[in-house]
């Protein structure tokens, strides 16, 4: 028999924000989920998105492209670190707002990939769904055995009060949707024509403003989902099995110098995990005030991606990506993504 366990609840006020901002700049001590872009984490990492990009996956394949092998998605970094820095604030919640990349070469197949962060700013912004919100930004590099930048990830967390506290976050409710045999039939033709451009070179001439993407279908998401991306992609530092779970809450409560501490200790010592709610329908609605058990946000800004790199094709080269997620998405959630060409420079 167990009994409902409950997150602490505190309010995000002026000394929360003031004690937030002290902290900037402060040493950051991050936990890697993988240390190597082998060729396993690779394709787990692609497969978690639902990506099965031969260029991520199949050697043989990749030989014949100009990067004479596997390298890995645009961000298979999220594999390495989840590039989340927000420390302070013990007990107010995390969620992924965005990111802004800047890649200067790929992460190719037994790059060994070393992850570092700088914790560079706090701001309020408006919130629509909670009292007050602060972003807390961090500044996350990506280096490869060679000491190359590969990757520059400006990464911005939302950091809301839960559900129960004064101005704490309060979503509606919602069930999962219920599809019909019709639409479930739409979506995997969608999914299943789902359109790569692969090896088939995109030169600056063909390309057009205003041209449409043809976007992915990726869902319904569900938990066997989410399980198959914490496969490539962990969905953060705090996500411990068995006895590794009672030794980081034993650190965060007594010897919090041997955790990584882009999160506040409370993380580690809450007595159920804050992620929880990225799985249990009760926890995400009465306890952070999300609409349902919702997605992770670096999964879904992964699954965008594809979009572009099915677009491109295997000779292209992404520079630059910016995201932001507006709105959470649930159990039972399709996400449908598009795009079009706005300008050539």
């Amino acid at each position: 028999m167990t009994e409902k366990l409950q997150l602490l609840a505190p309010a995000l006020d002026d000394a929360a924000i003031a004690e937030a901002r002290s902290l900037l700049g402060m040493p950051m001590r991050v936990e890697q989920w993988n240390y190597e872009a082998s060729r396993d984490s690779i394709r787990h990492y692609a497969w978690g998105l639902g990506d099965d990009n031969p260029l991520y996956c199949e050697p043989e394949y990749a030989r014949q492209t100009r990067w004479k092998g596997i390298i890995a998605p645009p961000t298979f970094f999220f594999g390495i670190f989840d590039a989340v820095v927000a420390p302070g604030l013990p007990d107010i919640q995390w969620i992924y707002s965005g990111v802004d990349c800047e890649f200067f070469e790929p992460m190719r197949r037994d790059d060994e990939i070393t992850a570092t962060a700088e914790y560079i700013d706090a701001k309020e912004l408006p919130a629509r769904q909670s009292g007050r919100m602060l972003v807390q930004t961090g500044d996350v590099r990506y280096a490869n055995q060679h000491g190359r930048l590969t990757t520059k990830v400006l990464s911005h967390t939302f950091r809301i009060a839960r559900m129960t506290a004064a101005g704490g976050l309060r979503y509606e409710a919602r069930a999962e949707h219920q599809y019909t045999e019709a639409q479930l039939k739409e979506i995997e033709t969608a999914t299943l024509n789902e359109q790569r451009r692969g090896a088939e070179v995109r030169y600056w001439e063909d390309v057009q403003v205003g041209e449409q993407l043809l976007g992915t279908v990726r869902g319904p998401i569900n938990r066997l989902d989410m399980t198959c991306y914490y496969a490539g992609a962990v969905g953060t530092s705090g996500y411990k099995s068995t006895k590794l779970k009672w030794m980081y809450a034993d650190w965060a409560r007594r010897s919090p110098e041997k955790l990584p501490n882009n999160y506040d200790p409370s993380y580690y010592a809450a007595a159920v995990s804050p992620s929880i709610g990225h799985q249990d329908l009760a926890i995400a609605t009465t306890e952070i005030g999300m609409p349902g058990a919702y997605d992770n946000g670096p999964q879904r800004i992964g699954m965008l991606i594809g979009s572009v790199t099915n677009w491109m094709g295997d000779d292209g080269i992404l520079l630059r990506y910016s995201a932001r997620l507006r709105l959470p998405v649930i159990f039972g959630d399709t996400n449908f993504f598009k795009g079009s060409v706005s300008s050539k420079r």
